[in-house]
């Protein structure tokens, strides 16, 4: 390693051992430069100070670090050990046993003081040194409080902690006699170390009186008794002098456990960039796939053998059913094109449970390829729950997951009972998703409740209180052989696909230019069809063509525009469907009233156009290829039915209201007179007066003639030889039919049954 890398590792390694004295600093800083790989052949000194066994991450550095210790095959081991304060009993014993089945040396160098955890760690190495000020020993259970006096018998029994506390104390003695009889030191001093009601007698020399635990100096630890040391080797006042002492030769490296765990947590989050090109991408840039032109759609793009990016942004998870349709129509596009694998690209606070709930528990289960995320740099609440339905979670070196406590959606807390109800709802969700997909159960549970503690293998993860959040060290944490939650860390995208030796194309499907205007056409389609047909139906009782045709035409052109980029199964054959049957239905009215079938195919098609333009295509796909996870044909065509009909009830009543009001209005006039009077064929409508001065209104009341057209309500009229624009008061009248004018307004006239030609 060269100089300059050195230098930097020693700066960093000097600010956090500053307080343990320079000459500690120095050697773990030299230490933290070196990585595991240059161990071999070397002796390496592990400091042992403080609360390094407790339920804190030391006790789990400790244990990677003896365990990489001996990968290594280093020459040796050496635990300089200044420890004093009591250790959580599962954590030592795992550390004790650990410690036990290494396969090289192990010493101990007692540098101030070994007692309570201290003293069984020395126990478990092949050699014990004491510094010349140094005691061992005093490694008790703490017993629970006196007494008070006075107290009565009954208080005076024995409690259920007194007896937990003596089986712990009796399992630990035992472990203390095995661990120094293997060892090679005494196991009655041992267990002195531990029980205050052993007495330690060596041929006549009392070493340890009962009533108190037995704690050694150096001088008492180094003695001889019967051609044995009590239990230590020597005294010694250096490591330098414990390598000599023992035949390990004098190079070594000193580290603490916290040291290593910056060490590893750096290395891991600062890996060495990938290769140019590695990944399939450009420059470190995946292509959008949403880089199509403006009216393109998702259809004529292919994801066979691709590495599709989800972008899940800020407000991705919080704008509506939009994004999640979205999100599941690509994955089912994925899956059917044959994709390589879809990687959700996350960096978000959260959003929509339900939604989320949704897409987690079907669509994110219901496809066979590789599903990952990359949490960059946050996956929080809904983020998290949407991860924890992935295959694989990496982390970039600065990113957080979790946090995903259900609340309402102002962000506040849910009241007590909907609060119990949502939680447990979810955790059912997220304990299956996770189990599903290999992650830990029950660290999805801590992501969405308070009330959960995480513990694996015995090793406290996190404590109850608080919801879980994992940063990206504790997430990709190795415990019992396994990352707590994240498969690694990755720089970016191109890091992540090269680590997970992925060979094809990275797209990242965005929204196509058009296809948020799309979705809103697809939200309001039966608003188009409910404007298309009343201004269809206007333009036939209209002659020529007016305003309603245009309008039609521009409604269902926009209809049918929006859901073809939105993916259903409007395209041209549908639009024909369409044309083909209001020519059928105009047939029916026009040309031969009265025959029915042409009206009835007519009307059928111009239903199924509709109907089926609203069906989304890979939905339909999906269900007639059988995937899992697919739709009834009822919820298929569910939405699409809903619309047709409220489209149908909704231009009926439009119709209606229209024949009512509209003839008698400024614009109903307009619109009938753009075609009602056919030059040079209809009575004049104004006549001049007597006096020759000016003119005035002609009365078409009290004409009669008969209908040319069937009136339905509006058509056409003969009166006196002359060709007028006529309407009902509502019902059909068949052509033919002799008619009589009952009121005359303007441009509107209306006619009743009755009269004679005239």
């Amino acid at each position: 390693m060269n100089l300059f890398l050195r230098l930097c590792l020693s700066l960093f390694f000097v600010s956090g051992m500053l307080s343990k004295g320079s000459s500690a600093a120095e050697e773990a800083v030299e230490a933290g430069a070196v990585a595991p790989s240059e161990w071999e052949g070397k002796v390496l000194v592990i400091l042992l100070s403080g609360d390094v066994l407790g339920e804190g991450r030391s006790g789990r550095d400790l244990e990677r670090l003896l365990d990489e210790a001996d990968k290594a095959k280093v020459a040796g081991l050496v635990f300089e050990i200044n420890m004093s304060e009591a250790a959580d009993l599962a954590a030592q014993n795992r550390l004790l046993d650990r410690i036990s089945r290494l396969t090289v040396p192990t010493v101990a160098y007692v540098n101030a003081s070994a007692t309570g955890s201290g003293a069984l760690i020395a126990l478990a190495t092949d050699s014990i040194y004491l510094n010349r000020g140094g005691i061992i020993g005093g490694a008790g259970l703490r017993k629970a409080a006196a007494k008070p006096a006075g107290s009565d018998k009954d208080e005076a029994r024995p409690t259920a902690g007194d007896e937990n506390l003596a089986r712990e104390e009796s399992i630990l003695k035992a472990r203390a006699r095995s661990l120094a009889g293997t060892k090679g030191h005494r196991p009655e001093v041992a267990e002195a170390f531990i029980d205050a009601a052993i007495e330690v007698k060596i041929g006549e020399v009392l070493i340890s009186e009962k009533g108190q635990v037995l704690t050694l100096t150096a001088e008492e630890a180094v003695r001889e008794y019967e051609g044995r040391y009590l239990l230590a080797k020597g005294i010694v006042d250096s490591v330098e002098a414990v390598l000599a002492a023992e035949g390990l030769g004098t190079e070594f490296e000193r580290l603490s456990p916290r040291a290593y765990g910056e060490l590893t947590s750096r290395a891991k989050l600062t890996r060495n960039e990938t290769k140019d090109g590695e990944a399939g991408l450009e420059d470190g840039e995946e292509k959008v796939e949403g880089d199509l032109p403006l009216f393109g759609r998702r259809d004529d793009v292919s994801y066979k053998g691709k590495v599709v990016v989800l972008k899940v942004g800020q407000d991705t998870l919080a704008t509506g059913k939009a994004s999640f349709d979205f999100m599941d129509r690509t994955l089912k596009k994925a899956e059917l094109d044959g994709a390589e694998a879809v990687v959700f690209d996350m960096d978000t606070p959260g959003g929509f449970a339900w939604y989320t709930e949704g897409l987690v528990l079907t669509s994110l289960q219901n496809v066979s390829i590789p599903t990952y995320t990359f949490v960059n740099p946050r996956a929080e609440s809904a983020g998290a729950i949407i991860a924890m339905g992935t295959d694989h979670i990496y982390m970039r070196p600065a990113a957080t997951i979790g946090s995903a406590l259900v609340v309402s959606g102002t962000g506040q807390d849910l009241n007590e009972s909907m609060a119990d109800k949502v939680t447990q709802m979810i955790i059912g969700t997220v304990r299956n998703v996770a189990e599903l997909k290999g992650h830990n159960p029950d660290v999805a549970e801590a992501f969405v409740t308070r009330s959960k503690e995480v513990r694996i293998d015995g090793v406290l993860v996190h404590e109850a209180g608080n919801v879980l959040n994992l940063n990206t060290v504790r997430a990709t944490e190795i415990i019992g052989g396994r990352p707590v939650l994240a498969k690694g860390v990755a720089r970016d995208l191109a890091d992540l696909v090269a680590q997970e030796s992925l060979s094809g194309e990275v797209v990242e499907a965005a929204p196509l230019g058009m296809e948020a205007f799309a979705h809103w056409v697809q939200k309001l389609s039966f608003l188009l069809i409910i404007v298309g047909l009343a201004g269809a139906y206007l333009e036939m009782n209209t002659p020529g063509f007016g305003f309603p045709g245009i309008v039609s035409v521009c409604a269902f052109s926009l209809f049918f525009f929006g859901n073809y980029l939105a993916g259903n199964l409007a395209g041209y054959e549908l639009f024909v469907l369409l044309v083909a049957g209001l020519i059928l239905i105009a047939v029916e009215i026009f040309i031969f009233p009265g025959t029915i079938v042409a009206g009835l195919a007519g009307s059928a098609m111009v239903l199924a156009a509709l109907g089926l333009a609203m069906v989304d295509r890979v939905d339909l796909e999906w269900k007639w290829s059988g995937m899992p996870g697919a739709a009834t044909w009822v919820t298929l065509f569910e939405n699409a039915f809903v619309s047709l009909a409220a489209g149908m009830v909704g231009a009926l009543t439009l119709i209606l209201l229209g024949m009512r009001f509209l003839p008698g209005t400024r614009l109903g006039n307009r619109l009938v007179l753009a075609g009602a009077v056919p030059s040079g064929a209809s009575l004049p409508t104004t006549i001049r007066g007597s006096g020759g001065g000016g003119t005035g209104p002609i009365s078409y009341l009290g004409l009669t003639g008969a209908a040319t057209t069937d009136l339905r309500p509006s058509g056409k009229g003969e009166f006196g030889g002359r060709l007028l624009d006529v309407i009902s008061e509502g019902e059909f009248i068949p052509r033919g039919e002799p008619v009589k004018v009952i009121q005359h307004e303007g441009s509107r006239i209306v006619v009743a049954r009755g009269g004679g030609g005239s």
